[in-house]
């Protein structure tokens, strides 16, 4: 891949790095601060209580500004970014403009993503006269944030943002929010420099708790270890654990990137589209080791996977996630990665009668989620494009690797769960929070953060154009993204629900589209309409051998939807 204006543009902003001057602006510091923890990069829009950063920004070459369309995009780019190795910022103004950005922080939160919001805020002096754009920031973002602080004196800039940092990477991950009055971003302060950045380690597993959960898995018949995304970035340690253990391998909801496909004791995926091999290997466990999940909703069918009499082993590194919904035998407070090796040095070979078992299931999963299934003979497309074919033009990108895959909350989601196998880790992002309009802004975060890998983002028409202005943001930036558009003219997700629990009734989940292929293109980008299944695959390659942002737009049937034989869950 030719090398990017994004990549170009970041050679010559990260060789230098300015110290403020002893003497120096509240938002000076703050720029310094943010360079001292390692933020390259600041998206956002500008806004009367944050210009002090902004030109802070632009008198030092610590970190580059990145102005998005809007503030939502803003904060769902800098997620990506953080999923991406990086720690992703976003700077938005008061009121309005933190309010836009609240959709992505409820989302980092409830994904356990850092991700650092500052916010501009009223100046101090004249804070609770209800002054233009006023409103309360930490009383907004307490509940859907690990921390939310307003910062009220500048000297204070230092300590407050290395804790805030320090607080979103350490433990379970998540936002922290914190609002800067404007005085004190034009308040000046002297001698007064960047905390030293430091990282807690994380804990490591107690060796009596190590002991007493392989004394639990040793008297297993059959065992299963399910990863969540809390033990994403060690698949090694996952899958020696399960070989270890003699069981299969299953990961939660939207976390299937966590291990590869092509281990044997790889099971799929629980959630919606979970296959039935899936749900009865981790239901009729006897004993389940759980890494780094927090057994949510879908991934437990509305907290209905382990039966009462099911000897548990659960491991987090956030002791409020033990015991919340299911009551482990053995808790343990640790590194998932760490515990996964203890706990495989403990416990002897595995018996031959797990082993068989696990090689039967495999038999059972690899027959199911075969995008040749018998199953899919059913599907009808009516027209356009099938999702069968889809998959099968998505699936060589899974082994490529200058590719990652980000899927967005479209209808075609079930497709790729059920139906694309990922052989490498670490390579496909999903966003399990439910929020639509994820994927682009948090394509284009993943692509600042490793500029050689493009990210080829799968959405619905719905998401899509909840953030399509910042397709212009992506042909400013250089960031070739490419968005993949499965587009039907609705809301798929609402519309299988009102087909299947409303009587077909249907109001308010049918739209029309502007052709989205020439959207791309008016702005800059590149654009192809697809709307046969043997023309997709030769579009994706097009798209992939040029270095613009583009848009494949995929045609479907308005009523085209889920796989054969798949109901989605009703609303309780």
């Amino acid at each position: 891949m030719k090398k990017s204006v994004w990549q170009a543009r970041a050679v010559s902003t990260v060789t230098g790095r300015s110290a403020p001057t002893t003497r120096c602006s509240g938002a000076d510091l703050v720029v310094a601060c943010l360079a001292a923890e390692g933020v390259d990069v600041v998206a956002g829009v500008p806004g009367t209580t944050v210009m002090e950063v902004i030109d802070a920004i632009a008198r030092h070459d610590t970190v580059r500004y990145l102005a998005t369309r809007h503030e939502q995009v803003a904060g769902f780019l800098a997620d990506g970014l953080s999923r991406g190795g990086g720690l992703g910022a976003c700077l938005v103004s008061r009121g309005p403009g933190a309010a836009n950005a609240a959709i992505a922080v409820q989302n980092a939160y409830d994904e356990s993503v850092p991700m650092l919001l500052l916010v501009g805020q009223v100046a101090d002096r004249i804070v609770e006269r209800r002054a233009f754009e006023e409103a309360d920031v930490v009383a907004t973002f307490r509940p859907m944030s690990k921390w939310a602080v307003e910062v009220r004196r500048a000297d204070r800039i230092p300590e407050l943002l290395q804790r805030a940092v320090r607080t979103a990477v350490t433990g379970r991950p998540g936002p922290v929010v914190v609002s800067l009055p404007l005085d004190v971003l034009q308040d000046t302060v002297e001698g007064v420099a960047p905390a030293r950045r430091w990282r807690a380690h994380p804990p490591a597993p107690d060796p009596d708790g190590v002991a007493a959960a392989a004394a639990v898995i040793a008297d297993a018949e059959r065992p299963v270890v399910v990863v969540g995304g809390g033990a994403a970035g060690a698949p090694g340690a996952m899958t020696a654990l399960a070989d270890r253990v003699g069981a299969p391998i299953v990961t939660t909801w939207l976390r299937q990137g966590a291990v590869s496909h092509d281990h044997p004791g790889f099971l799929g995926s629980l959630g919606y589209g979970v296959h039935d091999v899936t749900w009865q290997a981790a239901s009729e466990a006897d004993v389940v080791v759980a890494l780094g999940c927090r057994f949510s909703e879908f991934s437990t069918r509305r907290w209905t996977l382990l039966a009462d009499d099911v000897r548990l082993v659960h491991v987090d590194v956030d002791p409020v996630e033990l015991g919340r919904v299911y009551v482990p035998e053995v808790g343990l407070v640790a590194d998932a990665a760490t515990t996964a090796r203890a706990l495989t040095a403990a416990l002897p070979p595995p018996p031959s009668g797990r082993l068989d078992r696990r090689k039967r299931l495999r038999v059972e999963y690899e027959q199911a989620s075969s995008p040749d299934s018998p199953v899919l003979d059913a599907d009808d497309p009516r027209g356009g494009v099938s999702s069968r074919a889809a998959v099968a033009a998505l699936q060589p990108l899974t082994t490529r690797d200058d590719v990652r895959l980000v899927q967005d909350a479209p209808s075609f989601g079930p497709w790729t769960h059920r139906y694309l196998r990922l052989p490498e880790p670490g390579r496909f992002h999903g966003s399990a929070g439910g929020a639509m309009a994820w994927g682009l802004p948090a394509a284009m975060g993943l692509t600042l953060a490793d500029p050689a890998r493009r990210a080829v983002c799968v959405s619905g028409d719905g998401s899509f154009w909840m953030v399509a202005q910042d397709l212009e943001t992506c042909v400013r930036e250089g960031l070739p993204v490419i968005n993949v558009v499965m587009n039907n003219n609705a809301y798929g997700n609402t519309r299988d629900r009102q087909r299947l629990a409303h009587g077909e009734r249907y109001l308010g989940v049918f739209y029309g589209n502007a052709d989205l292929a020439a959207f791309a293109r008016s702005l800059g980008g590149f654009g192809v309409r697809v709307e046969r299944d043997e023309e997709l695959a030769p579009a994706l390659g097009a798209a992939l051998a040029q270095d613009l942002p583009a848009v494949v737009d995929v045609i479907q049937d308005p009523m085209y939807g889920l796989p054969p034989g798949l109901v989605p869950p009703a609303a309780r």
